[in-house]
């Protein structure tokens, strides 16, 4: 049978990805699920639009406050032990806000602390997690591995939603804090089956120190520092119009609540074919063409769907939108990781969570601004020139860019079927 079958999944003949990696479509199934239910809990205890922006603001600040710390802490301490503890907090978090839904005893106070912890676990849990990834398949499988993990988060951002919202109507909103209680336990359980070389912890250095360290480093690679730029400006000018996509489902494609989820779950489609796309060709072609064909991909499809009205063309765009983000996103992450030293790779992670969370928030505060006064889709239209004509600048003026590869990447052989994929012999 010709190995080359199987490139697509070529990350799963590693025995500890595998663990993770099925740990993982349990466990962001159940976060999912949570998500939603924990946007409508808010809803039936307040029935307020500012909480509902209050409750988003506290899951995203602790990463905005702590990510940075995360990155330190990851590149000095075992990043498997991290990952016990981050993710056993975050179960123990979720069963405590079923609990207390459960008994109807949750002040809205209470519900913003726990959703702040939450998001404090997930500061610290987020460059580690990204970090392990090189600790389970090696530099040569990381790029398809990360695409991978895309492929999986975007598979469960379709199903999640979907069940929650069956899940809510069948048992009650406690019980989905519940299921996503009890499906970190697929990532301990897989973390606790993994084989892995003791770990070496390093000497942490103060916050200044390990900044001025990264800081240093990134003034020797301007490559990266413009890879940086770019995905700042891209997610502020272009992932942020996701903020208006209900107003323009509403007033421009006259789209309801059942439209406008359908246009989120193609999006989702999308960025899962993308991922898969990526996954099978991302070890055999320069990674700086797929990355800028993806970020091509998705402004063309975000100009598009800001002049269409047509709504089964804009479910076209969307998805095309979705197929091109998680490609470049996908791309950058793994030019990032190949192209630093093992001791910096943590903190290059928090500082890209960083800028693709942190950005966000501006850049809905921005589209918000514009859409105001020239409605949404002149909004997105602007933001998607704007984001177009930073990318054509900075190729411009910086054309050896094109040029970027993943560094030190050393050759494997061909990608052997994992065990137990259909068509091998045992």
């Amino acid at each position: 049978m010709n190995p080359l079958r199987f490139e697509t999944f070529a990350a799963l003949r590693h025995r500890n990805f595998r663990l993770f990696y099925a740990g993982q479509s349990v466990s962001l199934l159940g976060s999912w699920m949570q998500s939603v239910a924990l946007s409508w809990l808010v809803l039936v205890l307040t029935d307020s639009s500012f909480y509902l922006g209050l409750v988003g603001a506290l899951q995203a600040l602790p990463i905005l406050l702590f990510s940075f710390w995360g990155g330190i802490v990851a590149d000095h301490r075992s990043k498997y032990h991290i990952l016990f503890l981050t993710q056993g907090s975050m179960m123990v978090l979720a069963a405590v806000l079923g609990l207390l839904v459960a008994w109807q005893a949750l002040p809205i106070w209470a519900l913003c602390a726990l959703v702040f912890l939450a998001g404090t676990a997930m500061a610290f849990d987020i460059p580690a997690r990204q970090a392990f990834i090189v600790d389970l398949v090696g530099k040569p499988d990381l790029p398809n591995a990360i695409a991978l993990n895309s492929t999986l988060f975007n598979g469960t951002r379709v199903l999640g939603p979907a069940l929650a919202g069956l899940l809510i109507a069948a048992v009650g909103m406690a019980n989905c804090f519940f299921l996503n209680a009890v499906s970190f336990l697929a990532v301990l359980l897989a973390l606790a089956g993994m084989e892995l070389p003791a770990a070496t912890p390093q000497p942490r250095p103060g916050f200044r120190q390990a900044l001025r360290e990264l800081a240093d480093f990134l003034h020797q690679r301007r490559e990266l520092r413009l890879i940086l730029f770019l995905m700042t400006a891209v997610s502020m000018l272009g992932h942020s119009y996701f903020v208006l996509l209900p107003m323009l489902a509403r007033d421009v494609l006259k789209a309801g609540p059942q439209g406008f989820g359908l246009l989120m779950a193609m999006n989702g489609v999308g960025a899962f074919a993308g991922g898969l796309a990526l996954a099978r060709r991302v070890r055999h072609r320069p990674p700086m063409p797929s990355l800028m064909g993806g970020l091509a991909l998705f402004l063309t499809g975000l100009l598009a769907l800001s002049l269409i009205t047509t709504y089964w063309l804009a479910l076209a765009a969307i998805f095309f939108m979705g197929f091109g983000m998680v490609t470049q996103l996908s791309t950058s992450n793994s030019l990032l990781q190949l192209n630093v030293p093992d001791s910096l790779r943590g903190r290059i992670m928090s500082l890209f969570s960083l800028i693709i969370i942190g950005s966000i928030p501006l850049g809905s505060l921005l589209y918000g601004t514009v859409a105001h006064y020239l409605g949404p889709g002149r909004a997105m239209t602007l933001g998607s020139l704007a984001a177009g004509m930073v990318t054509i600048l900075i190729l411009v003026r910086h054309p050896r860019l094109m040029q970027l590869e993943f560094a030190e990447l050393p050759a494997r052989p061909a990608a052997a079927p994992p065990p137990g994929f259909p068509g091998t012999r045992r």
